[in-house]
């Protein structure tokens, strides 16, 4: 072959490949596209609350009805006065049933204030796929803040999310439980020290797996911004028309500190209309500082 015989075979193989007709190992190794499920049937939203009271720990589920699994639910603080950590908002299932807890803590030395605790679950029947996997962070008393990642199984998409703490008891707490798009099928949970501790103590994402739902999309807010003397803001978002809210998250930005003060009040998805709410209030008695939040949901039909 001759010097212009292979030049001519060497361009025609460049354009061939930017067009897409030759396969790489790399693309070999891409999935094939995952088939949609059908419609989510069964679905039911459940809430359930604690009783007002000034307790120094309050806990609460809401639970799935019988035959049926948890997919996706969330919590709310009603009241404390900005006193109040957030300790848990997780998915509990075994043999004995499904449901969605959640578990707050007074700060420190507590307060007089009066406050409850709601949580709200949403159940349905098992989708194909469904897995629950917990991840928690390493067990210590290292740093005043710690952050944790996990993601779903090959083959299935974030159907839900929450987060647990585990140690330092009235001292640490839940700051956000960040969900990421359905591509990267992952999510996150911060927690932070409200009172300095040498306790050691985790926290853990939890998420909720299953097969790509019918129609799932995922949705987020607008940033919402508490300016100077604001020590909460509210975010809301809508699913579009025709599906259903499943998992709730959000996004928090800010500095550090700042963010260490910040506690989730309400972090749900929402029955009608279809959605996500999150309000995210400072810890008393709170922080002359700007941050921003905006809420996440997973839709499905």
């Amino acid at each position: 072959m001759n010097t212009r015989q292979r030049r001519t075979l060497l361009g025609l193989t460049a354009v061939a490949t930017g067009m897409g007709m030759f396969t790489t190992a790399a693309d070999a190794a891409v999935p094939p596209p995952e088939t949609a499920q059908a419609p989510v049937s069964g679905y039911t939203y459940v809430e359930r609350f604690s009783r007002l009271s000034s307790d120094s720990a309050r806990s609460v589920s809401a639970p799935c009805p019988s035959g049926k699994v948890v997919l996706a639910g969330g919590v709310r603080i009603v009241g404390g006065g900005g006193r109040v950590l957030l300790r848990g908002s997780y998915p509990g299932h075994s043999a004995s049933g499904h449901k969605w807890l959640a578990t707050a803590e007074e700060i420190g030395g507590g307060t007089p204030a009066r406050w409850y605790l709601r949580a709200y679950a949403v159940c349905a029947d098992k989708p194909a796929g469904l897995t629950y996997r917990t991840v928690p962070s390493a067990f210590n008393s290292n740093r005043p803040d710690k952050s944790i990642t996990g993601s779903c199984p090959a083959g299935t998409r974030l159907v839900g999310a929450g987060a647990r703490l585990r140690g330092a008891s009235h001292r640490a707490g839940i700051n956000s439980v960040t969900m990421t798009n359905l591509i990267n099928r992952s999510a996150s949970a911060r927690a932070a020290e409200a009172v300095a501790t040498n306790l050691p103590w985790s926290v853990a994402v939890h998420l909720v797996c299953a097969g790509p739902l019918a129609g799932q999309t995922f949705r987020e807010s607008g940033w919402k911004a508490a300016v100077g003397s604001a020590q909460s803001r509210s975010a809301v978002v809508d699913c579009p028309r025709g599906t259903r809210a499943f998992g709730a998250g959000m996004r928090l930005v800010g500095a550090s500190a700042t963010l260490n003060r910040l506690v989730p009040v309400e972090l749900r998805p929402t029955r009608s209309p279809a959605g996500a709410r999150v309000t995210v209030s400072e810890l008393a008695p709170g922080r002359a500082a700007t941050w921003y939040v905006k809420a996440q949901v997973i839709c499905a039909r």
